[in-house]
């Protein structure tokens, strides 16, 4: 269990020159078609979300989220402060703190069960890249993440556009995006396992997911975590960070 806790704590010269030409025009073909899926999703998920001016003037947010394992009250706090490139995340259960995530200044540690381990410059990364942008799909060319269109799949019931980004490393995730409404259903990654949204609600002008029900090989169960609360671009403490 306490393994399980730590986890949730811490994503393609025979033949006439006719031929050749045609082959060429239809790789060249595919090729825009792939592109222009892919710009075509990400333009329907943040125009879904709220639109790309919304996206970006959050500066940070506070999340707060509740869960229930084999009988015991699980609390999770984060926040996520995008414009100071800082992150803490705290998990409590059974009102003890059993697990932080602190990155902050370009390095970071994890303390659980009265141990603390520093992270490499490239978990760091990692963090940096999947968690304290918000909304990484607007900072695509700025976090180096090169994202391939993959089709179709269904998700929960519904059709699903999935795109995998590769930033590199445990930053690799395969995201899932409904045909339906552009919004995110899914997320798969190698470190958080499957991460699904459901019940969005709008926040502050953003569509929001309230349940999250993470799947991972190292919890007995998929987890249910119900968002208890959202805040948006609050005066932050440094103090919050330590």
């Amino acid at each position: 269990m306490k393994k399980s806790v730590l986890v949730l704590a811490l994503g393609l010269l025979a033949a006439p020159l006719t031929t050749q030409a045609s082959v060429v025009e239809k790789e060249v073909s595919s090729k825009r078609v792939v592109e222009n899926s892919v710009k075509v999703v990400i333009d329907n998920y943040v125009k879904a979300t709220g639109g790309e001016t919304k996206m970006k003037s959050v500066r940070n947010m506070e999340m707060n989220m509740q869960a229930e394992i084999q009988g015991m009250q699980l609390i999770m706090s984060g926040v996520t402060d995008q414009e100071n490139q800082r992150m803490v995340n705290v998990t409590e259960m059974n009102g003890n703190v059993v697990s932080k995530t602190v990155v902050k200044d370009g390095a970071g540690s994890v303390s659980a069960m009265g141990q603390e381990q520093v992270l490499t410059d490239e978990q760091v990364a990692d963090v940096l890249k999947n968690q304290v942008y918000l909304f990484r799909e607007l900072y695509l060319e700025e976090l180096g993440i090169t994202v391939i269109y993959d089709g179709t799949e269904e998700v929960e019931g519904e059709q699903a556009y999935k795109l995998s980004f590769q930033a590199g490393g445990d930053a690799n995730t395969t995201e899932y995006y409904s045909v339906a409404s552009g919004l995110k259903l899914q997320t798969e990654s190698k470190v958080a396992g499957t991460i699904v949204y459901k019940d969005y609600k709008e926040v502050d002008g953003l569509m929001m997911p309230m349940t999250m029900i993470i799947k991972n090989s190292m919890i007995p169960m998929p987890l249910e975590a119900k968002i208890t609360s959202i805040k948006f671009n609050q005066d932050l403490d440094d103090s919050v960070f330590n």
